[in-house]
């Protein structure tokens, strides 16, 4: 079983808040992305999931408070998200050199317990 460095999993988030909140139409939301579950609006909205995950990894929450059971979980959250707004001329990842595609190659490496690679 691997050695996950928690430092190297905190250091993954950064590229997929910015990449959610870039996708995100925010002008119109009455909580400026705070999700509330008690509010209709919130819980029908289109973009909860994004929603939910930004509050639970944004910034002001700290990261290093949380296991890395949780980094990891949150982490194939987010790889859920940028594997699904990859354009369909990504199926050969392999030799892709895009942001995104980089950014899901360090966290296979991050995740199999290997030193992040730039």
């Amino acid at each position: 079983m691997p050695t996950i460095n928690k430092a190297d999993l905190i250091s993954l988030f950064p590229f997929p808040r910015q990449r959610i909140l870039q996708s995100m139409e925010v002008t119109h939301c009455p909580h400026a992305v705070f999700y509330n579950a008690s509010d209709e609006q919130c819980t029908t909205c289109h973009q909860g999931e994004e929603c939910i995950w930004m509050n639970h990894n944004d910034e002001l929450v700290a990261l290093e408070k949380k296991s890395v059971e949780d980094l990891k979980q949150q982490l194939l959250i987010a790889v859920d998200f940028i594997d699904s707004n990859l354009s369909p001329h990504h199926l050969s990842r392999r030799n892709c050199q895009c942001d995104n595609c980089k950014w899901l190659k360090k966290v296979q490496h991050v995740l199999q317990g290997k030193a992040e690679q730039e």
